[in-house]
């Protein structure tokens, strides 16, 4: 597989972002089978950016959008990338689901799955999707309907952002655009996908505490007291309700117990305190029985460990023998693009002129990011989200 890749930050005209990102695609290099990734800033007019690239494009594409993207020159804002897979030895089917107006709609994305994996000849290897901000939605439960369905294909993708109005948040198929809808698109073929979540989190409050009581996304009690009186003896406690972006350098640290007896570290980032009922509700779900910790990100903790990263995941491409990496696809959190405050390449200096000559680079900032995560005893491959993480998969 080879991967083409095309950038403008032209998004007012959207006939001419198009005619850009058309004129870098060479179509000499397309083999049989051919896929674009779409990531873009939200202020484009996504209906006629869809339309014009549809126009522009023999292939299928999807997309999301992000409050800033990523490419093999580093960072940009209000721009719009266009990755291009193509190969001869891999298949690509791309989907949209029903509109997901509440957790009953959640196995559509079984039904999406199924329609995409039906046109492929042979095993699906790789799972993509990428969903709007949904209100009343556990996303946790759109990664293990997917994890179920496939019998635990890799999941990738994440909750598509915009600048934190969460009312601009798209997600997008060369079909459609949609706020209420989830894209998938499942790959079959020769494809040696590999995974790397980084937390960037060095400092903690070395308060580990049990999870007594939770039920969901929300927990009420730690070590059998309520979850804010956890906080209050931080020093952290808060009049507000809603505090997603109070609590964006103080996520909390879940270390969760699998089904098969292995655990997990996910960061889980804190969105509302119920203070009548002294309970916190955070992006993503925290079983009963985990472990809990509040830790500390900050701007340095970020640039030197998503080096670390890149470190570890070309140094893995490197290792493997008997096949080409040809793309590297990135999701990083829009609450760390807050924590890096001014300095917004942070992230993109971590591989700016250390990709190897063939390998393109495609990401986004997100709001919560899917990803496999290594179970910490038996190093299996599980199919997670988090919250405030640096993701890379490499194929």
């Amino acid at each position: 597989m080879r991967s083409l890749q095309a950038f403008t930050k032209e998004v007012d005209d959207i006939a001419i972002a198009v005619d850009e990102l058309s004129a870098q695609i060479d179509r000499s290099k397309l083999l049989n089978n051919s896929c674009g990734i779409v990531f873009c800033g939200f202020e484009p007019d996504m209906e006629a950016l869809i339309a014009g690239l549809r126009g522009v494009l023999p292939f299928p594409f999807f997309g999301c959008t992000g409050i800033g993207i990523l490419s093999t020159e580093g960072y940009s804002q209000s721009s719009i990338s266009l990755l291009v897979l193509t190969a001869d030895d891999v298949e690509f089917a791309v989907g949209m689901t029903e509109n997901i107006n509440s957790m009953d709609d959640i196995p559509c994305f079984a039904k999406t799955y199924r329609e995409c994996r039906a046109k492929l000849s042979g095993d699906d290897k790789l799972i993509f999707t990428y969903v709007p901000w949904l209100n009343n939605i556990m996303f946790d439960e759109i990664v293990s309907t997917l994890d179920a369905e496939s019998g635990h294909v890799p999941v990738y993708g994440g909750i598509a952002s915009d600048g934190w109005t969460f009312d601009e948040t798209y997600v997008f198929t060369d079909q459609e655009a949609s706020m209420s809808k989830g894209v998938i698109m499942v790959m079959s073929g020769n494809i040696n996908p590999i995974f790397t979540i980084e937390h960037s989190t060095t400092l903690t409050t070395n308060l580990h505490k049990i999870v007594t009581k939770a039920e969901g996304t929300v927990v009420y009690e730690l070590d059998g007291k309520p979850v804010t009186d956890f906080i209050r003896d931080m020093g952290l406690i808060t009049d507000k309700t809603s505090v997603i972006l109070d609590y964006l350098g103080t996520p909390f640290l879940a270390t969760q117990k699998t089904p098969d007896g292995d655990e997990i570290d996910t960061l889980r980032c804190l969105g509302v305190i119920d203070h009548e009922k002294q309970s916190c509700g955070y992006i993503g779900k925290i079983e009963e029985g985990s472990e809990l910790n509040m830790v500390l990100i900050s701007k340095e903790d970020i640039e030197r460990s998503v080096k670390d990263a890149f470190d570890e995941i070309l140094d893995s491409i490197n290792s493997v023998s008997g096949y080409e990496f040809s793309t590297i696809i990135c999701s990083s959190c829009a609450a760390r693009y807050c924590l890096m405050v001014a300095d917004k390449n942070t992230e993109g200096r971590a591989y700016e002129g250390r990709l190897p000559e063939n390998v393109k680079l495609q990401g986004v900032y997100i709001y919560g990011e899917f990803c496999p995560a290594h179970g910490k005893h038996q190093g299996k491959l599980y199919n997670v989200l988090s919250n405030e993480t640096f993701t890379i998969l490499a194929f």
